[in-house]
């Protein structure tokens, strides 16, 4: 029961560090000039601070005082990873550096790319390794090997960029976000990882505490200081949690990882696969993400942003499920959920292309 007042207590002081620091990160953005003019591609009406991510870091930081002030299992267990703790804090302040260059002077896609590697590396060194793999069939975890550096590095990257890209309407970054970090602390929570329950409820109580600024009609933007910092935290939890773990947590590379994080990676690949077959750079700018075709299917914002929460939440809720199964049971019904998943995208398509046709019949 102590363990379980500690998680609530974690979570709640995020959330309401991140409330109450949400009116400072918007007096700062006007300050610094990190003001998000309106243009043809976006989708808010008027300039809006997008300086959201300093309130949202910071709420995530405040948690790991109170734990030093406690003497329980839980804080204990804190106390022994400060090594861990401290390297990711080290790569959330870089990365938060680099989104709020971006937000003030504006960066080039390929130097972010670049500096985000050099963060990547660097986490890597302090301790968040992808050493093994459990097998889905059961049988022992794959090693990695010498290709621990470069799988990390691409999954740290890759999911740091796709929550990124998903970041395109009021409250969308946070929602899912709060929606795949919940997800995570029940799995690890019933595994006994206390660390990860730990990250994963400060994440969520950041994110929801500066939701409610963010929800349409948003009054501050996380812009890259918040996205690229939340999509770094994601995915170095996932590092310790989804991989290396064992039977007793999250398990599979097919699986569990897939299924919890398939929102942002669809999102990703998708519009990434539309700008080559364009012929476009891939860090081209555009209407083509997932919540801009929910906009023009007739939704407004909050319908977009509840509809895609809805999406994150079953995922969310289908990875607790298949953590608690044994590898061939996790592909049976990560088998099924991928058909019904394709199946739904495939109704979607037709839906958007009569509507495209109904367009052009009317004009």
């Amino acid at each position: 029961m102590t363990s379980y007042k500690t998680y609530l207590l974690v979570l709640f002081i995020a959330a309401m560090g991140a409330f109450w620091l949400t009116p400072f990160a918007a007096w700062l953005a006007y300050r610094i000039g990190a003001i998000d003019l309106p243009n043809a591609r976006k989708v808010h009406a008027r300039p809006t601070p997008r300086l959201g991510g300093v309130a949202v870091v910071l709420g995530f930081c405040l948690p790991w005082i109170a734990l030093y002030l406690l003497r329980n299992p839980v804080s204990l267990a804190f106390q022994n990873y400060e090594r861990l703790f401290g390297t990711l804090l080290l790569g959330v302040f870089a990365m938060l550096a680099l989104g709020v260059y971006d937000d003030c002077k504006g960066a080039d896609a390929s130097k972010k790319f670049i500096a985000q590697i050099v963060i990547a590396l660097g986490l890597w060194i302090g301790g968040f390794r992808i050493e093994a793999i459990d097998n889905p069939w059961g049988l022992e975890a794959i090693e990695v090997g010498v290709f621990s550096l470069p799988v990390t590095v691409l999954w740290i990257v890759g999911v740091t960029n796709a929550i990124n890209l998903l970041d395109g309407i009021d409250g969308l970054v946070a929602g899912v976000t709060a929606c795949i970090a919940l997800s995570l602390a029940v799995i690890n929570a019933l595994s006994g990882n206390i660390v990860v329950t730990l990250l994963t409820l400060a994440l969520a109580g950041a994110c929801l505490g500066f939701l409610a600024h963010n929800h349409a009609p948003a009054h501050i933007f996380l812009g890259d200081s918040g996205s690229l910092c939340i999509g770094l935290v994601l995915a170095c939890i996932g590092v310790i949690s989804i991989f290396n773990q064992g039977r007793g947590a999250a398990s599979s590379i097919l699986t569990v990882p897939l299924i919890l994080f398939s929102l942002p990676l669809f999102d990703t690949l998708r519009v990434m696969v539309i700008r080559l077959s364009r012929g476009v750079s891939i860090f081209q700018a555009d209407r083509s993400h997932v919540h801009h075709r929910l906009l023009d299917l007739g939704m407004n914002h909050r319908q977009a942003a509840w509809t895609l929460y809805g999406v994150a939440g079953s995922t969310g809720l289908l990875a607790i499920v298949l953590s608690l199964l044994d590898g061939v049971q996790q592909i049976i019904v990560s088998a099924i959920f991928g058909a019904l998943a394709v199946g739904a995208y495939g109704l979607w398509r037709i839906r958007v292309r009569r509507l495209a046709e109904e367009d052009i019949e009317s004009s």
